[in-house]
């Protein structure tokens, strides 16, 4: 019996298939994804950690409300009278329950008008001033919350720079997961610096009013 030959399929000179470019655009933009998730995710484990650490190292709020954040000069006589004073001037602490109402509500309004919505670092205002300045050329709004400015003022120093900004943020959210939103207010009349050597409302108002 005579064999047949099975044909062979000519090629035609076509080359094998090649896997189509928006496949591997895919696959680059899924390792992509995975690897920012990634980066993401550890950063937030850090940040996470950071912040509780710092949150532990917090003196307490009795002796932030006793910490001084500037330096003054007492000159007194030979029996002890205070003779002078030079440099900072501190008034009274005042309770939170005794500051004026009004007086809260202008400086939230001015400084943070979002103070009881964020967590410490508000990345609404950050944008904002991020916007600002991209709009004037200038700083014209600063991007710093209350808890912030409380932070810098009592921890840090005015130095602009990243490491400084960095440190500044993960203080707040630790103040802000350590004490209320009252008790940082309450620091943060108490301490601001009004102008003139005056820190503190209290002192603020004896300065420029004459009384308390």
């Amino acid at each position: 019996m005579a064999r047949r030959d099975t044909p062979r399929r000519s090629t035609g000179g076509r080359s094998d298939p090649q896997p189509a470019r928006g496949s591997k655009l895919g696959r680059l933009f899924r390792r992509t994804m995975v690897w920012g998730a990634g980066f993401a995710l550890l950063g937030a484990i850090t940040l996470v950690v950071a912040v509780a650490v710092t949150m532990r190292s917090l003196p307490g709020y009795q002796e932030l409300k006793s910490t001084q954040t500037g330096q003054m000069i007492v000159v007194r006589a030979a029996d002890g009278t205070e003779l002078v004073t030079l440099g900072p001037s501190y008034g009274k602490w005042v309770p939170y329950e005794r500051i004026p109402q009004p007086m809260r509500d202008a400086m939230v309004s001015v400084e943070d008008r979002r103070y009881r919505s964020h967590w410490g670092v508000d990345p609404i205002g950050i944008i904002r001033s991020l916007m600002v300045r991209v709009e004037s050329g200038s700083w014209k709004q600063g991007g710093s919350t209350i808890t912030q400015q409380l932070a810098r003022n009592i921890f840090l120093n005015n130095t602009k720079t990243f490491a400084r900004k960095a440190r500044e943020w993960i203080l707040a959210l630790a103040l802000e997961q350590k004490f209320s939103k009252d008790q940082i207010l309450e620091l943060y009349l108490n301490k601001v610096y009004f102008g003139g050597g005056a820190y503190g409302i209290d002192s603020a108002a004896r300065k420029f009013f004459g009384h308390s």
